[in-house]
C-alpha cells in the first residue's frame, strides 16, 4: 500500500496550526473589542448639544463625550440632569431633561457678579479675585453673593446673555451632574461631531 508523502502531512499540519492560530487571534480581538466597549459605555456617555447657552465654546448640534467617573473641578464643562426640576427647566411629562454648563464654584466657595465681572473667593481663601473667563460671550448678569453649600456646584453658561443657570436658579447638588466633558472631546469636537453625524445619517 502506497504511503502518503511526509511532505503533505507536514503541510497539512502547518495549515491546521495556522488555522487554529488565526481563529484564536480573531476570537481574542472580538473579546477585546467587546470588553473595551463595555468599559467605554460604563465610563462615558455621548451627548449632543441642544441650544446656544455654551457658545462659542460649544455649538448647537455638537457631539461630545462626558465622563461619568471624573470628579468635577472648577472650569469643567458639565452635564446636569434636571429632569426633577420641571419648574425651572420645563419639559414634557415622562421626558428626561439635561443641560450643559460650566462649573464655576464648588463647596465652600463664595461668588458674585457685578457690572459684568465675576468675583470668586475659593474655599479657604480670604479675598475675592476676578475670575478670568476668556470663553464667555455676552454680558454676565449681576448676582449674589452666593456661598456654595456642601456637595453643591454653581454653574454658568458661556453665552451669558441667553443662559439659564445658577445666576437665576441657584446652586445644584453635585449628584445632579451626569458627567464631565473630557479634554480629548473638547480638543477633537469637530472630528467627533462629524463622525456622529456620519453614522446618524445612515451612510454606512
Amino acid at each position: 500500500m502506497a504511503k502518503r508523502p511526509e511532505m503533505l502531512n507536514v503541510r497539512e499540519g502547518r495549515e491546521r496550526r495556522f488555522g487554529t492560530l488565526f481563529f484564536a487571534i480573531v476570537l481574542a480581538l472580538i473579546l477585546l473589542i467587546f470588553a473595551a466597549d463595555i468599559w467605554f459605555t460604563q465610563n462615558y456617555i455621548l451627548v449632543i448639544v441642544d441650544g446656544t447657552s455654551m457658545e462659542d465654546t460649544l455649538q448647537d448640534g455638537d457631539a461630545l463625550y462626558v465622563s461619568v467617573r471624573q470628579e468635577v473641578e472648577r472650569g469643567d464643562i458639565i452635564v446636569l440632569n434636571v429632569t426633577s426640576r420641571p419648574d425651572l427647566f420645563p419639559h414634557e411629562a415622562g421626558e428626561e431633561r439635561f443641560i450643559i454648563k460650566r462649573a464655576i464654584a464648588l463647596e465652600g466657595d463664595e461668588i458674585y457678579a457685578e457690572d459684568g465681572t465675576v468675583y470668586l473667593k475659593m474655599a479657604g481663601e480670604s479675598d475675592f479675585s476676578v475670575l478670568e473667563e476668556p470663553y464667555i460671550k455676552g454680558e454676565t448678569r449681576d448676582f449674589g453673593p452666593v456661598t456654595v453649600g456642601e456637595g453643591e456646584v454653581f454653574f454658568l453658561g458661556d453665552h451669558r446673555t441667553v443662559s439659564d443657570d445658577s445666576s437665576l436658579v441657584g446652586t445644584f447638588p453635585l449628584s445632579d451632574v451626569l458627567g464631565v466633558a473630557t479634554d480629548f472631546t473638547l480638543s477633537h469636537i469637530d472630528l467627533i461631531t462629524g463622525w456622529v453625524r456620519f453614522w446618524r445619517l445612515g451612510l454606512v
